[in-house]
């Protein structure tokens, strides 16, 4: 599996690790614009992109506000649902054809209550949503919208070639218009 890879360079991983990987955990490949996770709904499941690219959003107002992307390496789920067993406010989906593993949350909370090296492995999961709830916090609270943009592209350099721009304008904030003129000055 390509995300026992991913995570080895981040933390040790034991046989209990990645047997729970081979018993507990699906990979499955989607096709583009496929749900994985709908808003309102209960949904505990972890997702990890092998391939492909994802985008969490939602709607208010009619409109499709988009929150994050993620692409390969990286991982996402409803943590209003996981932490508040509250039916989730996102929608998941796939933004290209994409490869996903995926696992059931409270199977990894079981396994953490009896081994150390899932605890670590589960705190490693929580790290990285949390730090991706703080760099979009930065984003939204501190930057102009050139350097949202900006800090996008480092962050994910394709994104651009894989992702709608209307996607990319609601991301940051900003209209289409706005983000065309931000491309043309760059």
């Amino acid at each position: 599996m390509k995300i026992l890879h991913e995570i080895k360079k981040h933390i040790k991983i034991d046989l209990e690790i990645e047997k729970f990987f081979h018993e507990e955990c699906e990979t499955i490949g989607i096709e583009k614009n496929q749900l994985l996770s709908e808003q309102n709904y209960y949904n505990k499941k972890i997702y990890f992109v092998d391939e492909g690219m994802l985008r969490m959003y939602y709607y208010e107002n009619g409109r499709d506000i988009t929150t994050n992307f993620y692409s390969e390496g990286q991982i996402t789920a409803n943590i209003d649902t996981i932490f508040k067993n509250e039916p989730s406010r996102n929608n998941i989906e796939t933004v290209e054809k994409s490869i996903i593993t995926t696992c059931n949350y409270n199977q990894l909370e079981k396994l953490c209550s009896v081994s150390l090296t899932a605890a670590n492995f589960s705190r490693y999961i929580l790290g990285n949503l949390m730090i991706q709830m703080s760099n979009r916090i930065t984003y939204l609270q501190y930057m102009t919208a050139r350097e949202k943009y900006q800090q996008l592209l480092i962050e994910n350099p394709t994104i651009i070639l894989r992702v709608p721009l209307g996607m990319i304008a609601s991301y940051l904030g900003i209209s289409q218009e706005t983000l065309s003129r931000i491309r043309n000055e760059i």
